[in-house]
């Protein structure tokens, strides 16, 4: 993986923030996926100050100018995160979809 921006790994956990909310349903093991990826990620409680200050437009437009590579991560991630409670729920795949069927 290349390295990600420190705007890419924010708009990434905004993202998954909006998936995990998606379906009206926090699942603990949602929680579980969210903190390894902020582990994974380097993301500190500090960070996810900043990240709530970057909206759900500014974090599209971010993944859709990162390269192949990120992105394909990040479309991995997201996918993860659809699937860790085990259901893949329509709004999930609704957000994922907007992202990557421009």
């Amino acid at each position: 993986m290349s390295k990600l921006t420190k705007n890419e790994k924010y708009a990434i956990v905004n993202i998954l923030s909006q998936i995990m909310k998606a379906d009206g349903i926090i699942h603990p093991k949602e929680e579980e996926y969210m903190d390894k990826v902020y582990n994974d990620l380097g993301i500190t409680i500090t960070d996810l100050e900043d990240v709530a200050n970057i909206d759900d437009i500014q974090s599209q437009f971010i993944i859709s100018e990162m390269s192949d590579e990120n992105m394909n991560f990040a479309h991995t991630l997201f996918l993860g995160m659809a699937v860790s409670d085990g259901y893949m729920h329509p709004k999930e795949i609704e957000i994922i979809d907007k992202l990557f069927n421009r």
